[in-house]
């Protein structure tokens, strides 16, 4: 397995990382937002059920039309698309203060962008950048 890994392309291991950082970042998130809503933005926890479920929504709705955009468009492009409108969603939610950056990033830039590439768009990357003897390992 070691002559298999040698053979696959620099670029999987771009792609690995990329998928670790996107997860990492992904669960990390989902671990503190309830506590930064509530606590950075005061809202109750009614409020904050109410946006993380709108939020849950639109992630889902995202995700259905990304995994056809991906089709007509393909990886390279909504990769590029998806991580340029997270990083924007990604630093609303860091550094916005008013409810209004924390409502466009959670229900529009976040939700798009995470949705695009978490469709499965990593593993569409690796089958085209490995040959059959080198997939599994990939």
């Amino acid at each position: 397995t070691i002559l298999r890994f040698l053979l696959l392309p620099s670029e999987v291991l771009i792609v690995l990382l990329l998928e670790f950082l996107n997860s990492f970042r992904s669960f990390g998130l989902r671990f503190v937002l309830y506590q930064y809503v509530t606590n950075e933005f005061e809202l109750g926890d009614s409020q904050a059920g109410a946006v993380l479920g709108v939020k849950g929504m639109v992630d889902i709705a995202f995700g259905l039309v990304g995994s056809i955009m991906v089709d007509i468009y393909g990886v390279r492009w909504i990769s590029l698309t998806a991580m340029t409108v997270s990083i924007v969603g990604r630093t609303l939610l860091a550094f916005g203060r008013s409810k209004g950056a924390l409502y466009s990033a959670l229900f529009f830039f976040s939700p798009c962008g995470d949705a695009l590439l978490s469709v499965g768009l990593y593993k569409v990357a690796l089958k085209k950048l490995s040959t059959p003897l080198t997939r599994p390992l990939a």
